[in-house]
Parts: structure tokens; sequence; C-alpha cells
């Protein structure tokens, strides 16, 4: 069977949960995890199992198996890396809020559709 490949970006508290959920998907595993903190990533890795710690984020975004990008960013720092996981073909996950002004959002929303990727956000 082949595992659909999760990425995580930012490895601070809200990434645990999502390595969680996505351990707790079939057929699911994080594949790969993208931080500015390796003490973090060495935290969320042991959640995650065996994966990949990069802190270039264009590495990151080429890891083989690299299917869905989870941004686990703070809130005002999704657009960016969205927009890149989207421009390189990644289906994108985005931590609530989706962006911080209605702008960001739509900036965000035309850069999956431009690039056919599907977009989702977790509002618990």
């Amino acid at each position: 069977m082949t595992k659909i490949g999760f990425g995580i970006v930012g490895c601070g508290m809200i990434s645990a949960f999502h390595a969680r959920a996505i351990s707790d998907i079939r057929g699911a595993r994080t594949v790969a995890l993208f931080t500015s903190k390796p003490e973090n990533g060495e935290k969320i890795a042991a959640i995650a199992g065996s994966c990949a710690i990069y802190s270039d984020y264009g590495k990151f975004l080429k890891h083989p198996g690299l299917d869905i990008v989870n941004i686990c960013t703070p809130s005002g720092a999704h657009l960016e890396p969205a927009v890149a996981a989207a421009a390189a073909g990644k289906h994108v996950v985005v931590e609530k809020p989706l962006e911080i002004t209605l702008a960001r959002c739509d900036r965000l929303i035309a850069a999956c559709k431009k690039h056919g990727v599907k977009l989702c956000t977790i509002f618990p």
C-alpha cells in the first residue's frame, strides 16, 4: 500500500496534534518536517516517527514522497509557505486562521487554484 506523505511546517505546540492525527490516518505518514528550531523538530519527529527534518524550505518541498503540507506556523505566517507548497504541487492544510486578512486569504486560495492543488484549513 502506498502511503500518503505529509510534511509539517513549523514545529511548535500545534504541530504535535497534527503529527498524532496523521499517524492515526490509515495509509498516511509524516515524511518530513520544516523548522527553524532543530530541537523542536526532534520533539515532533519523536511523535511522528522516522522522518526527515529540514531547515531549508526548498529542500523540504523536494522531499521524496511529500504529497501534503500542513502549515503550523504562527497566525500571520501562513501565506508564504502555503503559496510555495502550492507552487511545488503539494496539497495544503493550514492551521487556523487561514490567514489574518481577507487579501492574504484570497492570495492563498488563488495560488492553490492556479497550481491545481487542494486547500483546507483546520478549525476545530
